[in-house]
């Protein structure tokens, strides 16, 4: 069985894409069709089919897929132990990360790791909490580092960064000139949402209970799925909202946007996750260790 051939039909499943799998692969369109082409000869039946969300799995190749991603899986483990007894660290690293963590933290970590190991390979996946945690589960990222802490035995959670929220403006908004204003002002004024499944909309939905509030209080005017976006539509009137300090503070400098500081912060935590029986792969070992010395 040829190892290319398998990674290469893993991705075309998970990317529901021939020519997205190609470009992951650095290779051209054709050949990893052949490839997958070889396999279904190899095994003597069809692996895919054309639907209307994309390229599908038949039932035969949902069952291979499950088996390849366990027989990769595994063969990426041997490669880092042989890897690890020559003292050379080699292998890939990719790490899911929800979008503040994955902007304004993550990048510098790498760089720091990449200073120590530079024959590992590093990839960024960025996604909201709940994405990033179904593709941990499913083996196709490593590590994640979210927003959300979740009960698991299969995965580990460890505090690795915090963060606050703070509610952000349009410049000249009236909630600037107010000396004390109460948080319930907030209810009459539009507010731009980041979306369901994002950490960040989460630890909003808790900071509101506080002050006995609820998303339903509010006048959202429309949901958004990354912080830069909300940022650029409260930047151009659409509403207020709240959003992660680290965010937030960069475009207030830029006066793009101003910060509300006469609510107390609300603190929030970014986890560090990895499933629990590979924790011990030396690449996410080293990488764990790395992050918790700093």
């Amino acid at each position: 069985m040829n190892f290319n051939k398998l990674e290469a039909f893993i991705l075309v499943v998970e990317k529901k894409s021939f020519s997205e799998a190609a470009a992951t692969l650095k290779s051209s369109q054709p050949t990893t069709s052949l490839k997958i082409k070889s396999l279904e000869e190899e095994l003597g039946m069809e692996l895919l089919e054309r639907g209307t969300s994309g390229i599908q799995p038949t039932a035969a190749g949902k069952l291979v897929y499950q088996a390849a991603k366990e027989v990769t899986q595994r063969w990426r483990r041997l490669e880092d132990e042989l890897h690890g007894l020559q003292d050379t660290l080699t292998g890939t690293l990719t790490i899911g990360a929800s979008t503040i963590p994955g902007t304004y933290l993550v990048p510098g970590w790498i760089k720091t790791f990449r200073n120590l190991y530079p024959k590992v390979d590093v990839t960024i996946e960025i996604g909201d909490s709940k994405k990033i945690l179904d593709k941990l589960l499913d083996h196709q990222i490593d590590v994640g580092i979210i927003g959300l802490e979740q009960e698991s035995t299969k995965l580990q959670f460890r505090p690795i960064a915090t963060d606050s929220l703070v509610l952000i403006t349009p410049n000249g908004h009236s909630m600037i000139h107010s000396d004390d204003p109460e948080f319930k002002q907030i209810k009459q004024y539009d507010f731009v949402l980041r979306e369901q499944g994002s950490g960040t909309r989460k630890v909003m939905e808790d900071y509101l209970s506080v002050h006995e509030c609820s998303l339903s209080d509010l006048h959202s005017v429309v949901s958004i799925g990354s912080t830069e976006a909300v940022i650029a539509a409260v930047e151009a009137g659409l509403g207020i909202s709240f959003i992660s300090k680290l965010a937030a503070l960069p475009a207030a400098k830029a006066g793009r946007i101003q910060i509300i500081e006469k609510f107390e912060p609300y603190l929030r935590n970014f986890y560090f996750t990895s499933l629990t029986d590979t924790v011990d792969r030396p690449i996410i070992k080293e990488f764990t260790e790395l992050l918790f010395k700093r």
